[in-house]
């Protein structure tokens, strides 16, 4: 493989492991699904 291949291989790896580490990084903001139920449960969490 010439030196040109190489040094584009390392290059290509460098960037996704940028691209991966940057968009495991981020904070994940997802809005609230809203649960209509047919009515609300007598039990809380802390029981």
């Amino acid at each position: 493989m010439s030196a040109l291949t190489i040094i584009f291989c390392v290059w290509t790896l460098l960037a996704l492991c940028a691209v991966f580490f940057i968009r495991g990084a981020s904070a994940r903001i997802e809005q609230p699904v809203e649960v209509k139920a047919a009515r609300p449960s007598r039990y809380s969490i802390a029981e």
